[in-house]
């Protein structure tokens, strides 16, 4: 019996996911977990805003390590348990002075608005960190979906394809890129999901990136 995919544009999508999204056993938030965590400059005192927080799960971490968090979505559901202070607010807009945070973070999101970096670039203070991560595009290519169990079937979110080239802002300088595959730690997530036959086949390749950069100044 076929399993019904409706696709959704991601703020209808993530509306419905909200209220389960942190319960489902997800081994892509687990490979980042493990990949990301090693790349943050000190936290403690640093000013911190997780951009498309989600349900804040950086946020959290970055303020348990000693940071003074903001956490900002479009989507009003999905900041519901996320630690305040919280913002309803579009990516590419993000409503915030120039150059006033320390480390900018993006989870998960570019794939929804690939044209944001320079908005994250303007909010960080020269010197400043923004770190991202994604699903590997080369993953999205070779047929990967952004897809969710739910009640009413599969959903599969609407994204824009592009590449990690693609990322670019004139005042960000790359310093680290890692594009990580499943490995050991993310087996048993996989098999709480339901999902150990899939393993080893996705576990062949990248299944995503985390790149940081450091915000330099564009004066000569």
């Amino acid at each position: 019996m076929s399993t019904s995919v409706t696709t959704l544009s991601p703020m209808d999508a993530y509306r419905l996911l909200a209220r389960d999204y942190d319960r489902i056993p997800n081994p892509m938030l687990a490979l980042e977990q493990r990949t990301m965590t090693p790349l943050f400059p000190s936290l403690r005192g640093a000013c911190v805003v997780d951009a498309a927080a989600g349900t804040g799960r950086w946020a959290s971490y970055c303020g348990s390590q000693g940071a003074g968090t903001i956490a900002l979505d479009f989507c009003e559901e999905m900041l519901s348990g996320a630690p305040r202070p919280v913002a309803v607010a579009d990516i590419n807009r993000l409503p915030l002075p120039d150059a006033i945070v320390d480390v900018t973070i993006c989870a998960f999101a570019i794939g929804y608005a690939p044209t944001c970096l320079p908005e994250l670039a303007r909010i960080t203070r020269i010197g400043g960190t923004v770190l991202v991560s994604d699903v590997h595009p080369d993953a999205i290519r070779r047929g990967w979906t952004r897809r969710f169990s739910h009640p009413i079937g599969v959903i599969e979110v609407k994204h824009h394809p592009y590449t990690i080239e693609d990322l670019v802002a004139p005042d960000l300088q790359l310093d680290c890129l890692e594009e990580p595959r499943f490995g050991e730690p993310e087996r048993e997530v996989f098999a709480k999901a339901g999902k150990l036959e899939a393993f080893e086949e996705a576990a062949r390749r990248p299944a995503l990136f985390v790149a940081r950069w450091i915000k330099g100044s564009t004066k000569a």
